[in-house]
């Protein structure tokens, strides 16, 4: 069932349907606040126009350096399963009934 929310970004109230979490879509909407402060605090961005190309460009940089940061976490994760494998296959290509007991 979707439910209507209402939300407030650049000054500007939107109203949205969403089957979601309304706690979560106003969280959202208050990290894209916070991202267009940071922008318009910087200076750099003169219109409208301006200050949400420069947010969406942070925004985007944000989700790529999570995604590097996530893939390299799963790489890392992926090695030490790898080693933790081999060792558990050592140990049981050693002593597959495990005969001499716990060590």
């Amino acid at each position: 069932m979707q439910n209507s929310i209402s939300i407030r970004i650049l000054g500007q109230e939107y109203r949205i349907r969403t089957s979601g979490d309304h706690a979560y879509v106003q969280a959202l909407s208050k990290y894209i606040n916070e991202m267009v402060a940071d922008v318009q605090r910087q200076g750099n961005a003169v219109t409208t126009m301006d200050v949400i190309a420069m947010t969406m460009l942070n925004m985007a940089d944000d989700v790529n350096k999570s995604r590097t940061e996530l893939q390299s976490f799963k790489e890392a994760l992926e090695k030490r399963f790898s080693q933790l494998i081999e060792k558990i296959d050592a140990r049981t290509a050693l002593d597959p009934w495990d005969v001499r007991g716990p060590s």
